[in-house]
């Protein structure tokens, strides 16, 4: 085992299957050494990758504070009593065809 990289060493007569996960976390490690990298070059870059950065917490606090308000008006939803008011109005419709 591999403990540093979460993962398995291969000794010999294996193959690895593939493991897209793995390759995701690797390219954002190298995106993250690449980010790192440039911000110590460019005091510039550092103020805009904050900027970039804010913006998206801000974009996600948003669409987090979204769903919230959309959950909080589902749950309001009895569907049990509207199950019961549409059977009860089909009970209706049937009676007044029948009469």
């Amino acid at each position: 085992t591999d403990p540093e990289n979460t993962d398995y060493t291969m000794e010999h007569g294996a193959t690895r299957n593939f493991q897209a996960e793995k390759l995701l976390e690797e390219e954002e490690k190298r995106m993250q050494k690449e980010r790192e990298e440039e911000e110590l070059n460019n005091p510039m870059k550092v103020l805009e990758n904050r900027t970039k950065d804010s913006k998206l917490e801000m974009e996600v606090l948003e669409n987090l504070q979204e769903l919230k308000e959309l959950n909080q008006r589902q749950a309001n939803v009895d569907f049990e009593a509207m199950l019961k008011q549409y059977k009860e109005f089909e009970e209706e419709q049937k009676r007044k065809e029948q009469e």
